[in-house]
């Protein structure tokens, strides 16, 4: 527990320092919106925005997965029953 609590410090004391070293104004057009952001708050947006991507690609190849082993244990059900 307190080595978690003592990792989570040291994580947000990264962040803050990031944000802290990053603080100037970048702008950013992406499909005709146009903004003004700090540079950190940025890409800390571009980074969540790819791990909410990759945890979605992820998420439908389990579920792919899932379903292919449901079929093929239905398969292997009915060839063995007698009849």
């Amino acid at each position: 527990m307190r080595i978690a609590l003592i990792a989570g410090i040291a994580a947000l004391t990264v962040v803050l320092v990031f944000i802290i070293q990053n603080a100037h104004a970048v702008n950013i057009s992406f499909l005709g919106a146009h903004l003004q952001l700090s540079l950190a708050v940025a890409l800390l947006l571009a980074a969540i925005a790819g791990a909410l991507i990759m945890a979605a690609a992820g998420t439908a190849r389990i579920t792919q997965l899932r379903h292919g082993m449901r079929r093929d244990r239905r398969k292997s059900r009915a060839g063995n029953q007698p009849g």
